[in-house]
């Protein structure tokens, strides 16, 4: 049960997940965790996604878990070891303004993904719960990207999970979206709402209102690891 940090596309899971991604990772829920005013309490609080899934034997790992990161490797003890966790390796940020950092540590069966602030003004951390098998083949899927083509399925572009797009409608008026991959057939646009679209569905709908989309940098490349979370994610 080794802390590592993220890798490749697993920062996108460490934010609000759609119900759609949530069910196809195995979300069970999540944990937040704070140090209070004297930076040395740890008060926590559970919010579940699936209360089916939130079983005897995932509470059992999830507490294993969460001790050992407390009371053995004390790297969640108090705010300065998540302090020393955070800055003694700067390249574990995750988002454009270093204000959050991720890891990871697995059980037999689930996944834990821990994104952790230092910051007195932030929550210290937030631990992300996946059936570990889920998330592993969704992210492994994802990284044949998100496919964008015309109405005649044919192919124009690919970006990451969690790749932007620009959409120029027919006045000129352009808007920047952030896309999600759900399966090869569908993504999420999101404007607020998370929208959920089939890829042919959305091409049919730039060319029904003359608009049209191009990727913004970075274009995909299974080898490029996703683009890093901005600040007003």
């Amino acid at each position: 049960m080794e802390l590592r940090k993220m890798t490749g596309s697993e920062p996108l899971y460490v934010f609000r997940q759609s119900q759609q991604i949530s069910q196809q990772t195995g979300l069970v829920g999540y944990l937040r965790g704070d140090s209070g005013e004297s930076e040395k309490q740890f008060w926590t609080f559970w919010f579940v996604n699936r209360k089916d899934w939130f079983t005897p034997e995932f509470k059992h790992d999830l507490q294993r878990t969460v001790d050992r990161l407390r009371y053995e490797t004390r790297q969640l003890a108090d705010r300065d070891h998540i302090s020393a966790l955070c800055l003694n390796d700067v390249s574990s940020a995750i988002t454009e303004d270093q204000r959050w950092f991720g890891f990871r540590v697995d059980s037999k069966d689930y996944a834990y993904l821990l994104k952790c602030s230092p910051y007195a003004e932030d929550y210290n951390f937030y631990v992300y719960c996946y059936h570990k098998d889920w998330l592993d083949q969704h992210m492994a899927n994802a990284q044949q990207g998100i496919r964008f083509i015309n109405s005649r399925y044919g192919e124009l572009f690919r970006i990451p999970d969690g790749g932007r797009i620009r959409i120029t409608g027919s006045d000129g008026k352009q808007d920047e979206y952030v896309c999600r991959y759900v399966d090869e057939t569908h993504m999420e646009v999101s404007d607020g709402r998370d929208s959920l679209y089939h890829i042919c569905q959305f091409a049919e709908l730039l060319e029904r209102n003359s608009s049209t989309v191009e990727p913004i940098s970075p274009t995909f490349d299974k080898q490029v690891a996703a683009p890093m979370i901005q600040s007003m994610y």
